[in-house]
């Protein structure tokens, strides 16, 4: 079974990269979902369709990893797994999230504060470049390729299959919330989590200036007596229960997706905080997937008609990762100079610096903080986007590129490493097929 599996996936690798040298000019993914919240210029590509590249191809319980195709979804990775008592090491939050986007972009969750972002639990791949060539890459083969892939955004290749890391999990959790009043004491006890961790998972939401909640998240084997666990798939939203309860159980199935449901609290912008129009949506289609197609609907008519009876706002979209000693201080620049709420944070450590275009330290935990929503706004278009970056390079931090960036060329570049990447460019796609990362992650082409 496992041999006929691994025939079938070289089998579908083949034919893409068959597709690929028999074709010319720049090229495009066709793919089922994307999770990248910036504008893309109309150019005429050649489209490389990746969309059946979606499968786990095998799962060794003992090594504790499994090779899965890069368009799988975690929540197909998740589905297999669980019947083995493991998970991927990091899940991120959305369904809709795939193995090979969240590595070459880059993507995180509650298990961050022990393993680090999900690139860090990645242990090798397959990578398909320009020219149709599969370069297989660790941190042993082909290094360079391998710490230099994320947050390439699909500018060096695409991966084709990936072998992510698995962690042992048990049926259920206990999730403990803990409120605090001022940000320097919870960052504080994030610190001494990342040090010496009492807990599986950890993350925590920042609702308004003195009210954050800390939630320390266990597995346990079984649930106390006259104890049900909580469901948030439909009619319930788990962001609400943070500030109602001290004390929650979630199977490990429904704790790992207990943010698609609601899009975090994204979905209230839908009107789906309404008890009515959740029952009626029915719980099948309250999760991500649902919500991207509503916000790419939204940018065509008739629903665009919507831009001219509301206020004018920008959209703010973005994740910042700030070293922890500078946590409190950009959570109060942020809410004075921006102000949206509620606020996600979560903690990671860095356990492996050489990652060429995300270059952290590894000698202090980061947080994750993640902001969605419009912002009223009198300024130019692009101006509080802008201000994110100013605080985050203030605070010695760094910003993901799957949202909107307002970086000049020079600016971006000394962000990120140019040099290696251009040496990266030069050996996976030498004559521009794919565009370059600048020109992606600002330009949006």
């Amino acid at each position: 079974m496992t041999e006929a599996a691994w025939q079938r996936h070289r089998r579908r690798v083949a034919e893409l990269s068959r597709g690929l040298t028999g074709s010319r000019g720049a090229v495009r993914l066709r793919k089922r979902t994307s999770n990248l919240f910036r504008p893309r210029e109309d150019v005429e590509r050649t489209e490389l369709d990746v969309t059946a590249l979606d499968h786990v191809i095998e799962i060794d319980e003992e090594a504790r990893f499994a090779d899965v195709e890069g368009m799988t979804p975690y929540a197909d990775l998740v589905d297999a797994t669980l019947p083995h008592g493991l998970a991927p090491a990091i899940v991120p939050e959305l369904r809709s999230i795939t193995v090979g986007g969240a590595m070459t972009g880059l993507g995180i969750e509650s298990m961050a504060f022990r393993h680090g972002l999900v690139h860090h639990t990645v242990r090798e791949m397959d990578v398909l470049v320009a020219d149709g060539r599969v370069l297989s890459c660790s941190p042993k083969e082909r290094p360079e390729l391998f710490f230099g892939f994320p947050n390439s955004f699909g500018s060096l290749g695409y991966a084709t299959r990936l072998r992510v890391g698995l962690v042992s999990v048990e049926k259920y959790l206990r999730l403990e919330h803990t409120r605090f009043s001022d940000s320097e004491s919870l960052f504080a006890e994030i610190a001494e989590e990342c040090n010496q961790p009492s807990c599986d998972y950890l993350d925590a939401v920042y609702f308004a200036p003195g009210e954050v909640v800390l939630t320390r998240a266990g597995f346990v084997d079984s649930l106390p007596a006259e104890t049900a666990a909580s469901d948030y798939t439909w009619m319930r939203q788990y962001w609400k229960s943070l500030r109602e309860k001290r004390e929650d159980y979630l199977t490990i199935h429904d704790y790992l997706w207990r943010w698609d449901t609601d899009w975090f609290w994204c979905s209230k912008s839908l009107g789906m905080n309404f008890k009515p129009l959740r029952f009626v949506m029915g719980r099948k289609r309250l999760n991500s997937i649902t919500y991207q197609k509503i916000m790419r609907a939204s940018h065509h008519w008739p629903l665009s008609m919507l831009q001219y009876v509301r206020p004018r706002t920008e959209s703010v979209i973005q994740d910042v990762d700030i070293p922890i000693d500078n946590a409190a201080a950009f959570l109060a620049d942020f809410e004075a100079h921006i102000g949206i709420r509620p606020v996600w944070i979560c903690p990671f450590v860095v356990p492996d610096g050489r990652f060429s275009l995300f270059e952290l330290r590894t000698d202090t935990p980061y947080i994750n903080f993640g902001f969605w929503d419009m912002v009223r706004s009198c300024e130019p278009d692009g101006h509080y986007n802008a201000l994110v970056e100013d605080l985050v390079a203030r605070h010695g931090g760094k910003k993901s590129l799957y949202s909107r960036s307002t970086y000049d060329e020079s600016r971006f570049w000394q962000e990120f490493d140019r040099a290696t990447y251009e040496s990266l460019k030069r050996e996976c796609d030498p004559h521009g097929r794919f565009p370059g990362l600048y020109e992606k992650a600002v330009k949006s082409r």
